[in-house]
């Protein structure tokens, strides 16, 4: 009887210092959408020099492989495409089976960083069941500016046959770039896309948001304010934050163009 009482006894104790020691409540991380922009909007800023948007747009396959043998037994090769930065694969195609003009639709494509002293190098592959063999490569020192203007480059591979690539300036989408917490009765800002009309306006990531639109994020409701993340005004929202430093700011944060990268965000039509 008196172990049962002290068991009882103890079980409060264990719970207030569970609380205090590990148990930290979550919350989840919601994010302000993008959009694909309207067309023939102005975008401003415009896309970066060092970001293009990529993408494999088809290959032309020589009838028969180096050494002058039919592919496949007598079949057609089963292609896919690899493209690198610096010696970095950044992606690869899905196999088309038995095709001399592979067009890999749906393809990955995105924003890729690439400088203008990058190499790039693309490479064609046949499929098979014991070892993967290769049809065609093709380096480049650097991508000309010609080819940047022209926003597509045509590689001649050095097995024969060739490859067209999309080598266009980076591709947008239009919003504010942040995502936040809502924590009990106030809200903070988790993060922002660098370069992002939410950085551009100067929020960072820890600040708390105390009012939006003039009203205390302590009155609002959590469907209220995600109602107003996801719908900002044609004229921007503004913003009352406390910065990490204790200081407040009025900030009004617009959409704007964002050009995100595909290791960080994935594809980008």
């Amino acid at each position: 009887m008196a172990l049962r009482r002290r068991r009882a006894l103890c079980l409060p104790a264990f719970l207030v210092l569970l609380a205090t020691t590990g148990c930290s409540a979550l919350y989840p991380e919601l994010s302000s959408p993008l959009r694909v922009p309207p067309p023939g909007q102005e975008l401003h800023p415009p896309p970066p020099e060092d970001v293009r948007w990529i993408r494999v747009l088809g290959a032309r396959i020589p009838e028969r492989t180096r050494d002058g043998r039919s592919w496949d037994q007598g079949g057609l090769p089963d292609p896919y495409a690899r493209v690198f930065v610096n010696g970095v694969e950044i992606f690869r195609t899905a196999v088309q089976p038995d095709t001399l003009e592979p067009t890999w639709p749906g393809g990955p494509s995105g924003n890729f960083r690439v400088l203008p002293e990058d190499r790039l190098r693309v490479e064609v592959w046949d499929e098979n069941p014991l070892a993967d063999k290769p049809i065609g490569v093709r380096e480049f020192g650097r991508v000309t500016d010609t080819q940047r203007a022209a926003g597509e480059i045509l590689a001649e591979l050095n097995g024969g046959g060739s490859l067209t690539l999309a080598f266009q300036p980076a591709h947008a989408k239009v919003g504010l770039g942040l995502w936040y917490e809502l924590h009990s009765g106030s809200a903070f800002i988790s993060r922002t896309i660098e370069g992002g009309p939410a950085e551009r306006a100067g929020l960072r990531k820890g600040d708390e948001v105390l009012e939006i639109a003039g009203r205390p994020v302590r009155r609002m409701s959590v469907r209220e304010i995600r109602r107003v993340f996801d719908a900002v005004p044609r004229g921007g929202l503004t913003l009352l934050v406390k910065h990490a430093s204790g200081t407040t700011e009025r900030i009004r944060a617009q959409e704007g163009p964002i050009y995100p990268l595909f290791d960080v965000f994935g594809p980008v039509e």
